[in-house]
């Protein structure tokens, strides 16, 4: 049993602003699994999870002089992960890479009850959004985006040309996706990849 391995986190802590290593590897081993299960919630994707558990970690090491003395460790770091995670998707809006690797491993369907919750709330959220639009925007994007049908079929069922149909989903999507931006600091597409099936 290593010298470290039997102190408190206190005592660590303590340690570990003074640019103890070993301190340091002993916080690393016990909260780099909550820290990752924590950014898994987010992100879907194990690979995208492990590089940013990696980089909160790389980020409280540079910042441990700056650390005082904490109540929680773990609380830290998740609220470090947690900033970590909203800055990632923010740049995720407009980095094609990386949205694609967040969607490719986003669930088809919700697999358990915290997932479900999400879905819930961000598809309560959409709703909300949609429904300050006029009733004819909000048919064509539910027959547009959540039936993915084309626009020629959607002008079809309306009775309407496919440039209406056009000038309506641009509409709605500029109206959607300033919303989401400004109320949840994600891209539309990702809010639209979690609760459109």
């Amino acid at each position: 049993m290593s010298a470290v391995s039997s102190l408190t986190d206190s005592q660590l802590l303590s340690r570990f602003r003074e640019g103890d290593q070993a301190a340091f590897g002993q916080l690393y081993e016990k909260y780099h699994g909550v820290t990752y299960n924590f950014l898994y919630r987010f992100l879907k994707s194990p690979d995208l999870s492990e590089d940013l558990t990696q980089e909160v970690f790389i980020k409280f090491w540079d910042k441990r002089e700056e650390i005082g003395m904490l109540l929680s460790v773990k609380s830290y770091l998740l609220t470090m992960a947690k900033n970590h995670a909203f800055n990632f998707l923010k740049r995720a809006g407009v980095d094609r890479n990386a949205m694609a690797e967040i969607i490719k491993h986003y669930p088809a369907e919700g697999n358990s009850l915290e997932n479900a919750l999400h879905f819930n709330d961000y598809k309560r959220y959409l709703d909300e959004i949609l429904a300050t639009l006029s009733p004819q925007s909000r048919e064509v994007f539910r027959l547009c985006r959540q039936e993915g049908r084309t626009y020629d079929e959607t002008a079809a069922l309306l009775g309407i040309s496919r440039n209406t149909v056009k000038k309506h989903m641009v509409r709605s999507m500029k109206i959607l996706s300033e919303a989401v931006q400004r109320d949840l600091g994600i891209s539309l597409t990702l809010l639209l990849a979690c609760v459109i099936r």
